[in-house]
């Protein structure tokens, strides 16, 4: 003789414990890691980036209006230094112990990119006086 089925309430019960549990298994590994939590990186302030390893150094560098900005290649290879709204700054390609100057106008947050090499990004942050 078969056994009745459970009442609905026991039957929502058990799959909310087969979803919880499955989850936990699937996904729950993803919430934990040996590396800390990171958060974004706060901009640097003063007036120099270098260029190193294929990166700008400070990545986000933040100064107040009329404070000139100089970029250094110390790369053996060419980079240039090109604001991403195309019009606010843009260097030719420089090399090695070279530099470009931008004095900051306009307050705002303008992301750069080495047009050579499109994987290299950083972020000038003008604020008033």
């Amino acid at each position: 003789m078969p056994f009745p089925p459970p009442p609905a309430r026991a039957r929502a019960r058990w799959w909310i414990r087969s979803a919880c549990g499955l989850a936990a298994l699937v996904g729950g590994g993803a919430c934990f890691s040996d590396r800390p939590a990171t958060a974004p990186e706060q901009p640097v302030t003063g007036d120099a980036v270098a260029i190193e390893n294929f990166a700008f150094a400070p990545p986000s560098l933040s100064v107040v209006t009329g404070t000139t900005v100089t970029w250094t290649n110390t790369d053996d290879v060419q980079h240039t230094v090109s604001s991403d709204d195309g019009h606010t700054f843009d260097s030719s390609a420089f090399g090695q112990g070279q530099t470009f100057q931008f004095t900051a106008g306009a307050p705002g947050t303008y992301a750069y990119t080495c047009r050579i090499h499109p994987f290299m990004h950083g972020t000038l942050t003008v604020t008033a006086q």
